[in-house]
């Protein structure tokens, strides 16, 4: 095994906490050699249903020129990463993104509508859902993974980031807020690159990436993303060619949503959430060096 075609760091997190745009702009650094976002190597414990890469897959995606990295958001919640990790002989550097779990759990049910790993429209109803869906009951078909419909607990940082503190040295966690990263890119950016002992890239294209989108029609947008195998095998019977379905299932997904603002969280929801995550945001503050007190205010 080549050690030389594996991450020399990861971004494991958090979803909705601008990793999108991270991955984006160093994918652009020419020191720089990123796997496509979301690969799902690692976390063997958090209960996929898509097919993972193999390990060879996986380092095709790598070069042995550069530093390699992977940006997958689940890996935060995953427990059995660092045994994995270690197995591989790898001790990769980790970078973590953080945002106001008020606002982390109401754009991650927005994402898991347009993913199609919600069916539960209503932000409200699906928060009341969460214990129950915790014990395996009313999950959205064909939801992966699970846990991305337990708002709550993912929004909830503390012991995540302790868990992971307990297994990574300080030394080679790197912690930023996605506020940080929206309104100081490059600054933010050069933080990162000092981190990984890189140079500074002087040509980003700082574009936005990720914005809200809406779903137009529920019933098509499923039919996109949660085919099935007979839709599946009678579109590859009419469209044999694979290119050609790839482009017509992009322009049809594309066509189907709306770029725009979420709509404003109820100020009653608002403080509920707030309640909740109070404990553990002071918690929080304390192991990590960044400023989050706006999140109690």
């Amino acid at each position: 095994m080549n050690r030389n075609l594996l991450p020399h760091f990861l971004i494991i997190g958090a979803p909705k906490c601008g990793t999108t745009a991270l991955h984006y702009y160093l994918s652009q650094h020419p020191e720089l050699n990123l796997s496509p976002k979301e690969i799902h190597f690692f976390g063997k414990d958090l209960g996929y249903k898509v097919e993972r890469p193999s390990l060879k897959e996986y380092q095709s995606y790598f070069k042995e020129n550069g530093l390699n990295g992977d940006a997958s958001v689940w890996y935060l919640y995953s427990d059995s990463i660092f045994q994995e990790l270690k197995a591989l002989g790898i001790q990769p550097k980790i970078i973590v993104l953080l945002r106001n779990p008020v606002e982390v759990s109401y754009a991650l049910h927005s994402q898991n509508i347009v993913d199609a790993n919600e069916n539960i429209n209503n932000f409200e109803e699906a928060l009341k859902l969460e214990e129950i869906r915790k014990q395996g009951n009313k999950l959205p078909p064909g939801v992966d993974p699970p846990r991305t419909v337990f708002y709550k607990q993912t929004a909830d940082f503390y012991p995540r980031i302790h868990k992971l503190q307990e297994h990574i040295p300080k030394n080679d966690i790197f912690i930023g807020l996605q506020t940080d990263l929206r309104n100081n890119t490059i600054d933010f950016l050069k933080t990162v690159e000092a981190f990984l002992g890189i140079r500074h890239y002087e040509n980003y294209n700082l574009q936005r990436i990720n914005e809200n989108k809406v779903v137009k029609n529920q019933k098509l947008h499923r039919a996109i993303k949660k085919p099935g195998n007979l839709k599946i095998k009678l579109f590859r019977t009419f469209v044999p060619s694979k290119r050609l379905r790839k482009w017509i299932v992009g322009k049809v997904y594309d066509s189907n949503l709306t770029y725009t603002k979420r709509k404003p969280l109820s100020e009653k929801t608002r403080e509920e959430l707030k309640c909740f995550f109070t404990k553990n945001n002071q918690l929080l503050s304390r192991i990590i060096d960044c400023d989050i007190s706006d999140w109690n205010a």
